[in-house]
């Protein structure tokens, strides 16, 4: 996906989810799963010493043509800094609600609190959908117990409309009407960067020469937590959860 990042980074924490957390930041700042840098340039631009590091070679190569930026390339379990090198530190969505082993994400807060030090702030996003989109995905069975089976939701994106129809009325056991509707009552409900995120999906899929390559790059699944289950993943860390704030569309929890 890193050729067609520029269009979908801006979601889930991206500048919107950053405004709410402005007030709390202080420098130096660390972005985890920094991408090609959106959020590190726009720290950088309101006055904050800003860092990044992101496991993706692509999307380091990306940052830096894009945006002039050095990303740094590093595992988020073991972080090449210092201790107590950092302010903040801000755990970009992709990060850890893309984890489902609990013991590589005790390894990562743990690291991440000796990196932030005893008075550093962390800050951990996850993803989240409006209720329509988490009502849709849970009536075509591709969100259950809280798993999102992400190589299939792609396949909708690059489906034309008579064939999502069938899609969706297949995946729901219903008719084509009854399909027909729910594809409605999602589309009016779901959220304004919901819409447009959907949008762009169907552009990818038209313009990429191996749209398959796109979906088999993609997790089968992935983990998909509401405000309850993060509160019990980081009980189960024993981790104290200062508060959790919610924007449009993610989670941001502040340990």
């Amino acid at each position: 996906m890193a050729p067609y990042h520029s269009r979908i980074e801006d979601s889930y924490l991206g500048r919107a989810s950053l405004r709410i957390l402005l007030p709390d930041i202080r420098g130096p700042v660390l972005v985890v799963g920094a991408g090609q840098g959106l959020i590190v340039q726009e720290l950088r631009d309101r006055g904050l010493h800003c860092d990044g590091v992101d496991f993706s070679a692509e999307m380091i190569k990306y940052a830096r043509a894009r945006r002039g930026l050095r990303i740094v390339r590093a595992d988020a379990e073991a972080l090449p800094f210092r201790r107590g090198a950092y302010g903040t530190l801000i755990y970009a969505s992709g990060v850890v609600d893309f984890i489902a082993d609990v013991t590589r994400i005790r390894m990562i807060m743990a690291d991440a609190r000796r990196v932030a030090g005893e008075s550093g702030k962390v800050f951990v996003a996850f993803y989240r959908f409006s209720d329509a989109q988490e009502r849709f995905l849970s009536r075509l069975g591709l969100l259950r117990n809280g798993v999102l089976f992400v190589r299939s939701s792609l396949e909708l994106h690059r489906l034309p409309p008579h064939r999502a129809l069938r899609w969706v009325a297949q995946r729901a056991d219903t008719g084509a009407w009854q399909a027909g509707v729910l594809l409605l009552r999602t589309l009016l409900f779901s959220s304004t960067q919901e819409k447009a995120m959907g949008v762009t999906m169907q552009g990818v899929f038209k313009r990429a020469d191996d749209p398959e390559s796109l979906i088999d790059s993609a997790p089968v699944t992935q983990p998909y937590r509401d405000e309850e289950q993060v509160r019990r993943l980081f009980g189960s860390l024993s981790v104290p959860v200062k508060r959790v704030l919610r924007s449009g569309a993610c989670w941001v929890v502040q340990i």
